[in-house]
Protein backbone atom coordinates (compact mmCIF):
# COMPACT_ATOMS: atom_id res chain seq x y z
CA UNK A 1 0.00 0.00 0.00
CA UNK A 2 2.55 2.28 -0.99
CA UNK A 3 0.63 5.25 -2.00
CA UNK A 4 -1.69 5.46 1.40
CA UNK A 5 1.33 4.97 2.88
CA UNK A 6 2.66 7.78 1.54
CA UNK A 7 -0.19 9.67 2.04
CA UNK A 8 0.01 8.98 5.73
CA UNK A 9 2.97 9.40 6.25
CA UNK A 10 3.77 12.57 4.19
CA UNK A 11 4.74 14.53 7.98
CA UNK A 12 8.64 12.47 7.04
CA UNK A 13 8.36 13.75 3.48
CA UNK A 14 7.51 17.11 5.20
CA UNK A 15 10.78 17.51 6.20
CA UNK A 16 12.97 15.77 4.12
CA UNK A 17 12.91 18.95 1.93
CA UNK A 18 14.31 17.67 -1.70
CA UNK A 19 15.50 19.09 -3.86
CA UNK A 20 14.59 17.84 -7.32
CA UNK A 21 14.53 19.85 -10.82
CA UNK A 22 11.43 20.91 -12.38
CA UNK A 23 12.03 21.57 -16.16
CA UNK A 24 10.01 24.28 -17.43
CA UNK A 25 8.89 25.82 -14.31
CA UNK A 26 10.12 27.47 -11.65
CA UNK A 27 10.42 25.48 -8.48
CA UNK A 28 11.15 28.61 -5.92
CA UNK A 29 7.41 29.60 -7.09
CA UNK A 30 5.58 30.03 -3.69
CA UNK A 31 2.01 29.83 -4.67
CA UNK A 32 -0.64 31.98 -3.64
CA UNK A 33 -4.48 31.44 -3.11
CA UNK A 34 -5.47 30.46 -6.69
CA UNK A 35 -9.43 29.56 -7.94
CA UNK A 36 -10.43 26.30 -6.38
CA UNK A 37 -11.95 24.76 -9.29
CA UNK A 38 -16.27 24.38 -9.00
CA UNK A 39 -16.20 20.97 -7.70
CA UNK A 40 -18.76 21.91 -5.70
CA UNK A 41 -18.73 20.11 -1.89
CA UNK A 42 -17.24 17.06 -3.43
CA UNK A 43 -16.49 13.60 -1.87
CA UNK A 44 -14.99 13.22 1.75
CA UNK A 45 -13.26 10.40 2.18
CA UNK A 46 -12.69 10.93 6.18
CA UNK A 47 -16.39 10.97 6.80
CA UNK A 48 -16.40 6.90 5.06
CA UNK A 49 -15.79 3.47 6.45
CA UNK A 50 -14.10 0.36 5.36
CA UNK A 51 -15.27 -3.31 6.70
CA UNK A 52 -11.83 -3.51 8.33
CA UNK A 53 -12.09 -0.76 10.70
CA UNK A 54 -14.29 -2.54 12.79
CA UNK A 55 -11.56 -5.11 14.12
CA UNK A 56 -9.46 -1.92 14.81
CA UNK A 57 -9.32 0.35 17.65
CA UNK A 58 -11.06 3.94 17.17
CA UNK A 59 -9.63 6.77 17.44
CA UNK A 60 -10.53 7.95 20.70
CA UNK A 61 -9.89 4.24 21.68
CA UNK A 62 -6.25 4.35 20.18
CA UNK A 63 -5.71 7.40 22.50
CA UNK A 64 -6.91 5.80 25.27
CA UNK A 65 -5.11 2.99 24.89
CA UNK A 66 -1.69 4.94 24.15
CA UNK A 67 -2.37 7.21 27.48
CA UNK A 68 -2.77 3.46 29.64
CA UNK A 69 0.53 2.75 28.26
CA UNK A 70 2.32 5.51 29.16
CA UNK A 71 1.34 5.11 32.44
CA UNK A 72 1.77 1.99 32.62
CA UNK A 73 5.34 2.20 31.95
CA UNK A 74 5.93 5.44 33.83
CA UNK A 75 4.97 3.32 37.16
CA UNK A 76 8.10 0.33 35.62
CA UNK A 77 10.47 2.99 35.68
CA UNK A 78 9.39 4.28 38.99
CA UNK A 79 10.30 1.22 40.45
CA UNK A 80 13.51 1.56 38.97
CA UNK A 81 14.30 4.60 40.20
CA UNK A 82 13.56 6.89 37.04
CA UNK A 83 10.97 9.70 36.44
CA UNK A 84 10.28 8.98 33.02
CA UNK A 85 8.01 11.41 30.90
CA UNK A 86 7.21 10.69 27.43
CA UNK A 87 8.08 12.81 24.56
CA UNK A 88 4.92 15.18 23.91
CA UNK A 89 2.89 13.73 20.92
CA UNK A 90 3.95 15.53 17.62
CA UNK A 91 0.60 17.41 16.12
CA UNK A 92 -1.79 16.20 13.46
CA UNK A 93 -0.46 16.68 9.82
CA UNK A 94 -2.18 15.62 6.75
CA UNK A 95 -4.80 13.09 6.57
CA UNK A 96 -6.72 13.37 9.19
CA UNK A 97 -7.68 9.56 9.76
CA UNK A 98 -6.84 6.25 7.38
CA UNK A 99 -9.24 6.44 4.64
CA UNK A 100 -8.40 10.67 4.26
CA UNK A 101 -6.11 10.52 1.78
CA UNK A 102 -5.78 6.62 1.24
CA UNK A 103 -7.55 7.24 -2.08
CA UNK A 104 -6.09 10.75 -3.07
CA UNK A 105 -6.29 14.68 -2.53
CA UNK A 106 -9.89 15.66 -2.70
CA UNK A 107 -9.94 18.90 -1.33
CA UNK A 108 -10.38 21.32 -3.83
CA UNK A 109 -9.45 24.44 -1.36
CA UNK A 110 -6.63 22.45 0.12
CA UNK A 111 -4.90 21.86 -3.52
CA UNK A 112 -5.42 24.83 -5.07
CA UNK A 113 -3.17 26.75 -2.33
CA UNK A 114 -0.75 23.54 -1.84
CA UNK A 115 -0.93 21.17 -4.34
CA UNK A 116 -0.47 17.72 -2.76
CA UNK A 117 1.12 18.96 0.30
CA UNK A 118 -0.24 18.99 3.75
CA UNK A 119 -1.89 22.37 4.86
CA UNK A 120 0.45 25.08 5.46
CA UNK A 121 -0.09 25.42 9.46
CA UNK A 122 -0.03 22.26 9.78
CA UNK A 123 3.26 21.97 8.66
CA UNK A 124 4.63 24.77 10.24
CA UNK A 125 3.44 23.43 13.45
CA UNK A 126 4.58 20.24 13.23
CA UNK A 127 8.11 21.20 12.03
CA UNK A 128 8.10 23.31 14.99
CA UNK A 129 7.57 20.40 17.42
CA UNK A 130 10.40 18.52 16.10
CA UNK A 131 12.41 20.98 16.17
CA UNK A 132 11.55 21.24 20.20
CA UNK A 133 12.33 17.54 20.28
CA UNK A 134 15.85 17.50 18.97
CA UNK A 135 16.53 20.01 21.27
CA UNK A 136 15.75 18.20 24.44
CA UNK A 137 18.42 16.03 26.30
CA UNK A 138 18.97 12.70 25.02
CA UNK A 139 17.87 9.55 27.33
CA UNK A 140 21.02 8.08 28.96
CA UNK A 141 21.85 4.69 27.41
CA UNK A 142 20.52 2.76 30.71
CA UNK A 143 17.45 4.41 30.53
CA UNK A 144 16.87 3.34 27.03
CA UNK A 145 17.52 0.07 28.09
CA UNK A 146 15.19 -0.17 31.27
CA UNK A 147 12.37 1.05 28.73
CA UNK A 148 13.34 -1.49 26.00
CA UNK A 149 15.02 -4.35 27.20
CA UNK A 150 18.24 -5.93 26.85
CA UNK A 151 17.33 -7.35 23.34
CA UNK A 152 18.24 -3.54 22.01
CA UNK A 153 20.51 -3.33 19.26
CA UNK A 154 24.27 -4.17 20.36
CA UNK A 155 25.55 -0.52 19.91
CA UNK A 156 23.04 0.23 22.62
CA UNK A 157 24.05 -2.20 25.02
CA UNK A 158 27.72 -2.19 25.00
CA UNK A 159 27.13 1.79 25.91
CA UNK A 160 25.23 0.75 28.72
CA UNK A 161 26.19 -0.21 32.23
CA UNK A 162 27.42 -3.18 33.61
CA UNK A 163 24.75 -3.87 36.03
CA UNK A 164 21.99 -3.35 33.08
CA UNK A 165 23.85 -4.62 30.16
CA UNK A 166 23.12 -8.15 32.80
CA UNK A 167 19.34 -7.06 33.18
CA UNK A 168 19.11 -5.91 36.00
CA UNK A 169 19.21 -2.00 37.50
CA UNK A 170 18.52 -0.63 41.07
CA UNK A 171 19.06 -3.86 42.26
CA UNK A 172 15.85 -4.88 40.18
CA UNK A 173 15.53 -7.18 37.04
CA UNK A 174 14.57 -5.62 34.21
CA UNK A 175 10.96 -7.40 32.68
CA UNK A 176 11.31 -9.26 28.99
CA UNK A 177 11.18 -6.41 26.62
CA UNK A 178 11.96 -3.31 29.40
CA UNK A 179 9.04 -1.40 30.64
CA UNK A 180 7.55 -1.24 27.64
CA UNK A 181 7.41 -4.58 27.26
CA UNK A 182 5.80 -5.04 30.42
CA UNK A 183 3.07 -2.90 29.73
CA UNK A 184 2.22 -4.49 26.70
CA UNK A 185 1.96 -7.57 28.27
CA UNK A 186 -0.52 -6.04 31.07
CA UNK A 187 -2.68 -4.43 28.41
CA UNK A 188 -2.95 -7.59 26.03
CA UNK A 189 -1.41 -5.77 23.10
CA UNK A 190 2.03 -4.73 21.47
CA UNK A 191 0.52 -3.01 18.85
CA UNK A 192 -2.64 -0.95 20.22
CA UNK A 193 -4.62 -4.31 19.96
CA UNK A 194 -3.96 -4.09 16.02
CA UNK A 195 -3.44 -7.60 15.23
CA UNK A 196 -0.80 -9.00 12.41
CA UNK A 197 -3.84 -10.09 10.57
CA UNK A 198 -6.06 -7.09 10.97
CA UNK A 199 -3.34 -5.07 9.42
CA UNK A 200 -2.26 -7.28 6.63
CA UNK A 201 -5.73 -7.48 5.57
CA UNK A 202 -6.02 -3.97 5.50
CA UNK A 203 -2.75 -3.45 3.17
CA UNK A 204 -3.72 -6.11 1.38
CA UNK A 205 -7.29 -4.87 0.47
CA UNK A 206 -6.10 -1.93 -1.21
CA UNK A 207 -3.33 -3.10 -3.73
CA UNK A 208 -5.61 -5.90 -4.74
CA UNK A 209 -8.76 -2.96 -5.12
CA UNK A 210 -6.41 -1.17 -7.99
CA UNK A 211 -6.78 -4.69 -10.01
CA UNK A 212 -10.46 -4.26 -9.94
CA UNK A 213 -11.95 -4.09 -13.44
CA UNK A 214 -14.43 -1.24 -12.24
CA UNK A 215 -11.49 0.32 -10.55
CA UNK A 216 -9.13 -0.16 -13.66
CA UNK A 217 -11.99 1.24 -15.87
CA UNK A 218 -12.27 4.40 -14.15
CA UNK A 219 -8.69 5.02 -13.77
CA UNK A 220 -8.45 4.60 -17.62
CA UNK A 221 -10.89 7.09 -17.59
CA UNK A 222 -9.20 9.43 -14.97
CA UNK A 223 -5.93 8.81 -16.90
CA UNK A 224 -7.48 9.87 -20.24
CA UNK A 225 -8.89 12.84 -18.95
CA UNK A 226 -5.61 14.00 -17.53
CA UNK A 227 -3.91 13.40 -21.06
CA UNK A 228 -6.14 15.61 -22.52
CA UNK A 229 -4.94 18.58 -19.83
CA UNK A 230 -1.35 17.76 -21.01
CA UNK A 231 -0.30 15.29 -18.27
CA UNK A 232 0.19 11.82 -18.76
CA UNK A 233 -0.09 9.34 -15.70
CA UNK A 234 -1.97 5.81 -16.03
CA UNK A 235 -3.05 5.82 -12.44
CA UNK A 236 -4.02 8.47 -9.41
CA UNK A 237 -1.75 7.84 -7.59
CA UNK A 238 1.07 8.19 -10.20
CA UNK A 239 0.23 12.12 -10.13
CA UNK A 240 0.08 11.69 -6.01
CA UNK A 241 3.21 9.98 -6.02
CA UNK A 242 5.69 12.38 -8.34
CA UNK A 243 9.29 12.47 -6.96
CA UNK A 244 9.05 15.72 -8.24
CA UNK A 245 5.83 16.86 -5.93
CA UNK A 246 8.01 17.03 -3.00
CA UNK A 247 8.49 19.58 0.00
CA UNK A 248 11.16 22.60 -1.07
CA UNK A 249 11.94 25.50 0.89
CA UNK A 250 11.21 27.28 -2.61
CA UNK A 251 8.00 26.71 -2.23
CA UNK A 252 5.23 24.91 -4.08
CA UNK A 253 5.80 24.94 -7.52
CA UNK A 254 3.16 25.88 -10.13
CA UNK A 255 2.94 22.86 -12.24
CA UNK A 256 2.40 20.44 -8.70
CA UNK A 257 -0.57 23.10 -8.35
CA UNK A 258 -1.47 22.64 -11.97
CA UNK A 259 -1.27 18.81 -12.17
CA UNK A 260 -3.23 18.51 -8.66
CA UNK A 261 -5.94 20.97 -9.82
CA UNK A 262 -6.45 18.46 -13.00
CA UNK A 263 -6.29 15.20 -11.22
CA UNK A 264 -8.79 16.34 -9.01
CA UNK A 265 -11.25 17.57 -11.93
CA UNK A 266 -10.74 14.21 -13.04
CA UNK A 267 -10.96 12.26 -10.16
CA UNK A 268 -14.47 14.52 -9.59
CA UNK A 269 -15.56 13.96 -13.38
CA UNK A 270 -15.58 9.87 -13.03
CA UNK A 271 -15.97 9.60 -9.30
CA UNK A 272 -12.29 7.89 -8.94
CA UNK A 273 -12.50 7.58 -5.08
CA UNK A 274 -16.27 6.19 -4.55
CA UNK A 275 -15.71 3.60 -7.41
CA UNK A 276 -12.35 3.02 -5.38
CA UNK A 277 -13.70 2.86 -2.23
CA UNK A 278 -17.00 0.50 -3.00
CA UNK A 279 -14.17 -1.61 -4.64
CA UNK A 280 -12.19 -1.87 -1.52
CA UNK A 281 -15.37 -2.75 0.41
CA UNK A 282 -16.48 -5.34 -1.22
CA UNK A 283 -13.23 -6.71 -1.48
CA UNK A 284 -12.65 -6.52 2.55
CA UNK A 285 -16.06 -8.23 2.91
CA UNK A 286 -14.46 -11.27 1.42
CA UNK A 287 -11.56 -11.14 3.42
CA UNK A 288 -13.72 -10.69 6.26
CA UNK A 289 -15.69 -14.33 5.21
CA UNK A 290 -12.73 -16.07 4.96
CA UNK A 291 -11.31 -15.11 8.14
CA UNK A 292 -14.21 -15.18 10.27
CA UNK A 293 -13.04 -17.16 13.33
CA UNK A 294 -9.68 -15.55 13.10
CA UNK A 295 -10.81 -11.73 13.26
CA UNK A 296 -13.52 -12.60 15.67
CA UNK A 297 -10.76 -13.62 18.12
CA UNK A 298 -8.85 -10.32 17.40
CA UNK A 299 -11.82 -8.36 17.84
CA UNK A 300 -11.91 -10.41 21.12
CA UNK A 301 -8.58 -9.21 22.02
CA UNK A 302 -8.63 -5.57 20.73
CA UNK A 303 -11.86 -5.10 23.24
CA UNK A 304 -9.86 -6.93 26.21
CA UNK A 305 -7.04 -3.99 25.47
CA UNK A 306 -9.79 -1.77 25.57
CA UNK A 307 -11.32 -2.69 28.41
CA UNK A 308 -8.09 -2.67 30.15
CA UNK A 309 -6.84 0.63 28.94
CA UNK A 310 -10.16 1.99 30.32
CA UNK A 311 -9.47 0.52 33.69
CA UNK A 312 -5.81 2.11 33.89
CA UNK A 313 -6.34 5.17 33.12
CA UNK A 314 -9.57 5.01 35.65
CA UNK A 315 -6.91 4.68 38.52
CA UNK A 316 -5.22 7.28 37.78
Amino acid sequence: MRSAHRNACRAGAVLALMVLALSGCSQGEDTQARPAPSLGPGADPSTWTLPMLAYRPTQQQDKSIATAETRLVRQCMKGFGVDWEPEPDLPQIGPKNLLDWRYGIHDPELTAKRGYQPDAAQEARYSAAVRDRSTRPALSVDTQVVLGGTDMPADVLDRASTEVRHGTSAGRKLPPGGCFGEARRNLGSATHGVSPLVQKLTNASYGESQNDPQVKTVFTRWSACMRARGFTYAAPMEANDNPRFRPHPGGIAQLEISTALADLTCRDTYKVAEVWHEAETRIQRGYIQQNAAALAEDRRTLQGVVRTASEVNARA
